[in-house]
């Protein structure tokens, strides 16, 4: 009789089981298939306790403090959840899942933009890490560490690279185009920012020492130089561009950008004066540009 209560025991455990395993496997829950082991190590009350966690999510009746059985520690946790999630369906602005009420469809349609292209969405990312919902915000700040974490093995990665081939032009401009790409993704704090703009700025000094005249590596130089208030520096990249350029209608519409942030009216007055007497190339939107400081001059 006994062995027989055990075998029931045993086909109950082995059907609930199954259950379970089929839904985590199959994409219909919302578990991951780490939930596969208190499952299978724990009879009976491993599935119920799985079965019970679906049906709170399911019903979104967790509340402010979603059921979550997962360790809260260890490397990428929530990450590797994004990276595993692969239920399908309509995508929606990522602004509007962050407002949506219901909790499921919240987190369905915040994975699968995100999922898309997080760093499309770093501003939505930067709101939804306040959210009240804790795993919409623990989504949002894990993309966003995880995007950070990417700049920094990419910049570290060609460093040691350009350190190593120091006379390789190609690499030291992939260089700096990542440092130039982290710094206008609005991934990084303020004294952070202010540390990268300076490595920035160094390497595009050590471009410009090889290629004085390069007109890309001249406008970012002057246009960091704005952002770290080092307007003397901006002053003089701007003339070198003058001196280098002077037909490009970008080299003239820099030159008052420096002027309006150093706010060095007499200098404005000097480079509008030096505009309407040099021959300068203008497009339609290089004119709209400079046309508020002309108003209403010939060029």
């Amino acid at each position: 009789m006994e062995l027989l209560y055990v075998l029931v025991f045993i086909l109950f455990h082995v059907l609930l089981s199954s259950l379970c395993i089929y839904f985590i496997l199959s994409g219909k829950s919302f578990l991951r298939k780490e939930y596969i082991i208190p499952v299978v190590l724990l009879p009976i009350f491993g599935s119920l306790l799985i079965l019970l966690v679906q049906w709170l999510n399911a019903s979104g009746k967790q509340g402010a403090k979603p059921l979550n059985i997962e360790p809260e520690s260890g490397e990428d946790i929530l990450w590797k959840a994004l990276k595993s999630y692969h239920e399908k369906g309509d995508i929606v602005p990522l602004e509007e899942a962050i407002l949506i009420n219901d909790v499921r469809t919240r987190r369905k349609y915040m994975l699968e933009t995100l999922y898309e292209n997080p760093l499309k969405y770093l501003d939505v990312l930067m709101l939804a890490k306040d959210n009240e919902d804790v795993e919409t915000s623990h989504y949002a700040t894990t993309t966003i560490s995880q995007a950070q974490r990417g700049f920094h093995v990419a910049i570290q990665e060609l460093a040691v690279s350009v350190e190593s081939n120091p006379d390789d032009m190609v690499l030291f401009d992939k260089y700096i185009e990542m440092l130039g790409n982290y710094i206008e993704s609005g991934l990084l704090e303020e004294h952070l920012l202010r540390n990268l703009r300076i490595v920035y700025q160094e390497a595009l000094d050590k471009k410009l020492a090889r290629d004085a005249n390069n007109k890309m590596a001249l406008i970012r130089k002057l246009r960091n130089s704005l952002e770290l208030k080092e307007y003397v520096a901006a002053f003089e990249t701007s003339d070198l561009l003058k001196e280098y350029w002077p037909e490009d209608e970008q080299t003239w519409i820099e030159a008052v950008r420096v002027c309006v942030d150093g706010q060095d009216n007499n200098r404005l007055r000097e480079i509008l004066e030096e505009m309407q007497h040099n021959k300068i190339i203008w497009t339609r939107q290089g004119k709209e540009q400079i046309a508020p400081w002309l108003e209403g001059a010939q060029i």
